[in-house]
């Protein structure tokens, strides 16, 4: 009887565990970013990320698990335009420092202590090119290649990594173009591609399927420092399987983001302000607010 509990229990650590790191590898754009560069020049951005998640949903229905999720992240990224003959393209790589909490997890009468983990991130490379960029329009149309290698902290006995423990790759198209005066629109859409995990809360094995990603967003541009944008994303797809038995746990996420840019002679100072609008299976995104400040060199 002992055994038997503690195996159902340990199946219930398993798939909150799940939930919890449930994580969507969307490639949020910035306002801009798809405006092709000119020349060949380095850049950095330096950004501070802060993600608060409260009640979970499963199948859309809000469950009875009471939970506060917090992500803190410093993330550092360093960049590089150049020119390929007659096409612009750019490349970053950038990494992070994690402190993630989850306090105050329960579900019916078992209650699951506070789980935390800090650390280093994994590392995101990325590569993009301009196929057709018409700086007289103000139009553009991008292609972008990422790959996100497991360099972060991971332990497969802890409920929250700062880590994920496998590689994805992704591909991603962008268009943008001016439809007033002083309003840009743009567009993006992309997949991810996940490896397996293998070391999954000891040694379970992890399959999750492709990811996709949708945004669209709207930047009022005031004068040339200061501009606004409000944008969409949709994520779909991502469904993962716990050695072989499939979890039903697809990612259907609605989200907005409002984003306030200044431009000045000594860089670019962002703040970013978001939160999940619905979200099917995982604990919802209540605040998403980042920082961020690039400049070249």
């Amino acid at each position: 009887m002992l055994v038997n509990h503690l195996n159902k229990l340990k199946l219930l650590y398993v798939i909150i565990f799940i939930m919890i790191n449930k994580t969507a590898f969307a490639i949020d754009l910035q306002p801009g970013d798809i405006k092709a560069p000119s020349g060949s020049f380095n850049a950095a951005q330096i950004s501070y990320l802060f993600v608060e998640k409260g009640d979970k949903y499963t199948h859309g229905t809000k469950s009875s698990d009471i939970s506060n999720i917090k992500q803190n992240a410093m993330l550092l990224r360093l960049d590089r335009a150049l020119e390929i003959g007659r096409v612009q393209a750019y490349a970053f790589i950038q990494s992070s420092f994690n402190y993630l909490e989850n306090k105050n997890l329960s579900t019916e009468s078992i209650s699951i202590p506070d789980s935390k983990s800090n650390g280093v991130g994994d590392t995101s490379l990325a590569f993009a090119f301009w196929p057709y960029a018409n700086r007289e329009k103000d139009e553009y149309f991008a292609v972008a290649g990422y790959l996100l290698l497991p360099t972060g902290d991971y332990d497969r006995n802890r409920a929250i990594n700062s880590g994920l423990n496998i590689y994805q790759g992704a591909i991603q198209t962008g268009y943008q173009r001016k439809i007033a005066s002083n309003i840009n629109w743009t567009f993006a859409i992309d997949s991810v591609f996940s490896s397996d995990n293998k070391q999954y809360f000891g040694s379970n094995k992890l399959e999750r399927d492709a990811l996709y990603n949708l945004q669209t967003g709207f930047q009022y541009i005031f004068n040339p420092t200061y501009s606004i944008s409000l944008g969409y994303f949709y994520t779909i797809g991502g469904e993962t399987t716990l050695n072989g038995v499939d979890n039903n746990d697809i990612t259907k996420i609605h989200r907005y983001q409002l984003t306030g840019q200044a431009n000045y002679s000594f860089g670019r100072l962002t703040l970013h302000y978001g939160s999940e609008i619905s979200n099917e299976n995982s604990y919802i995104e209540d605040h998403r607010l980042i920082t961020r400040y690039s400049f070249k060199f």
